[in-house]
């Protein structure tokens, strides 16, 4: 029998729309195991699921796509009430199961950005570099295509295309069609003359050099994976990852009438 993966919280397991899922999921004589996203993450190496689901916004389906990441499974992410960009409605549920157990079924894959080459920190939305002195801006060296180009900026986001409508968007970046597997380039309060944002294929590595005694953060979807104050001068690399994840139930439109609609009401 296969087994499932449910993440969540303890603000949507008690919701409906979970109870539904669980019923869906049951009808299918499918069993499964619930985890928290609140609670240790170290539990999950103790589950080895044939497929993930997530119940809830945004930030649980981001944790769910790492989850898928590290497994090697496939994902379907479901949002109740108001989607957000990254999750589906869970009226198709059933027959996306259906489907999955039948072994006839479409997927979108997802890439993400990955620093010096290292796979066990995907990010599928964005990385950034920011400072962490509210007095000092960053000193930056970026170099792609080997070209170099100088940055002072309160720091840089890297975006994929999924990311594109989250902080790139923000802080002045493009929206970015989802099927298209590109990095944005967007800088944070720019202090020197810098593009509002540079779009580059899915092949470029991007290099970033940050000189000796500057404090500052990375951010990996939001999540503060290094912090540093080095006494020489540091380099990381990104790009997008050969490995991708598959996500079931959903499609590679950017949703533009539901992001607009919020931004402009």
């Amino acid at each position: 029998m296969k087994n499932l993966l449910i993440i969540s919280s303890k603000k949507y397991l008690s919701k409906k729309i979970s109870d539904d899922i669980f019923k869906t999921v049951e009808k299918n004589n499918l069993k499964y195991d619930v985890f928290d996203v609140e609670s240790d993450s170290k539990g999950l190496n103790k589950i080895d699921p044939d497929l993930i689901i997530s119940i809830g916004g945004d930030g649980t389906a981001l944790k769910a796509m790492r989850a898928a990441w590290e497994k090697n499974t496939s994902l379907i992410t479901i949002g109740p009430g108001r989607l957000g960009y990254l999750v589906s409605s869970s009226e198709n549920l059933e027959n996306i199961l259906k489907s999955w157990k039948n072994e006839d079924y479409d997927v979108v894959k997802r890439k993400a950005i990955i620093q010096n080459n290292d796979l066990s920190l995907p990010a599928f939305n964005e990385v950034v570099i920011i400072k962490n002195s509210p007095t000092r801006i960053l000193d930056l060296e970026l170099s792609m295509y080997g070209q170099k180009v100088k940055l002072r900026a309160d720091g840089l986001i890297l975006s994929t295309s999924l990311g594109s409508t989250a902080y790139n968007y923000s802080a002045g970046g493009p929206i970015i069609q989802n099927n298209l597997d590109v990095i944005s380039i967007t800088p944070i309060s720019p202090f020197s003359k810098f593009p509002r944002s540079i779009v580059i294929d899915k092949n470029s590595l991007i290099e970033v050099s940050i000189n000796k005694n500057q404090n500052y953060a990375i951010q990996f979807d939001g999540v503060v994976e290094v912090q540093e104050k080095s006494d020489q001068n540091l380099k990381y690399g990104y790009g997008l990852s050969d490995k991708s994840i598959n996500i079931l139930g959903t499609d590679n439109d950017p949703k533009l009438d539901l992001f607009l609609n919020q931004i402009l009401r």
